[in-house]
């Protein structure tokens, strides 16, 4: 019929191989300071030291996140003179972190509306005049 969109392509399932890289690469992502690394390496590239500065951790925390974003080819390491700087190489990741921030968001606008005639506080008590 005019008008209307077109059927979705048929199902074609992933092998379990496929399956198996593609939660490791999540795995990779599903952890706070990686996930803090890759928004921080998102504004461009940086220092171990810079990152360790504005995400306040400690050194040796951000050096082992970095290594493992590094070993998945996310993260690309250049030598400037002195000091290594880190910069994404695969912008997936940050890509993905957005879109589940963009659900996560929907999804509680969904819950604040539900929320709603409780309160701003989640309360639903009035107030004593």
């Amino acid at each position: 019929m005019p008008g209307q969109a077109p059927p979705p392509p048929p199902y074609d399932p992933l092998s379990e191989e496929a399956a198996e890289l593609i939660a490791a690469r999540l795995r990779v992502i599903a952890e706070p300071m990686r996930i803090r690394l890759i928004g921080a390496l998102n504004e461009g590239a940086a220092t171990r030291q810079s990152l360790r500065a504005r995400l306040g951790t400690s050194p040796q925390n951000v050096s082992k996140h970095l290594a493992i974003l590094h070993q998945a080819g996310m993260v690309s390491r250049r030598r400037d003179g002195g000091r290594i700087e880190y910069d994404l190489s695969d912008w997936t990741g940050w890509w993905m972190v957005r879109r589940v921030a963009e659900s996560i968001a929907v999804h509680l606008d969904g819950q604040r509306e539900i929320l709603a005639p409780l309160g701003r506080d989640g309360s639903s008590h009035q107030g004593t005049t």
